[in-house]
């Protein structure tokens, strides 16, 4: 018995110090670890804001660009609704109705000048008088007759 205590005190004092051994050991490098990780990821972080801040920044003058051209577009529009808001008043009236009665005048000529032309008639060859296929009578055609 007089072993057994001292060996046992050996054996809980190994234990307990392999435990601390190994929690000084792996705690001093897990710190310079975690602050390499830590910086790493604070510097891929901050790059990661610029790229967002330059992206943004872009975004911004584009929107503003498209908004001074449509300001612009703007106001050209109202300069053109006041032009011609002022034209109208020192224009002649819509020549509409005096271009419909012109055409209504010039179409009634054009009509009185068209010859009647009989429904039966066949028409003359180039020599003015009836000659080759447009030889024949008023009376009925081959077709009537063989029926």
């Amino acid at each position: 018995m007089d072993v057994l205590i001292p060996l046992a005190l050996l054996a809980t004092g190994l234990i307990i110090g392999f435990f601390v051994a190994r929690h000084m050991y792996t705690g001093s490098d897990n710190s310079t670890a975690e602050k390499r990780a830590e910086q790493s990821i604070k510097d891929m972080m901050a790059q990661q804001a610029e790229h967002h801040i330059h992206q943004t920044r872009q975004t911004i003058e584009d929107i503003e660009n498209q908004c001074y051209a449509l300001k612009q577009q703007v106001q050209e529009y109202e300069i053109l609704l006041k032009q011609g808001d002022s034209d109208d008043a020192s224009r002649v009236p819509f020549y509409g109705e005096q271009a419909t009665s012109y055409l209504r005048n010039n179409l009634k000529g054009k009509e009185k000048n068209k010859e009647s032309k009989v429904a039966g008639a066949q028409p003359l060859d180039f020599a003015n008088t009836g000659s080759g296929l447009f030889i024949g009578s008023a009376g009925q055609s081959t077709e009537e007759k063989t029926r």
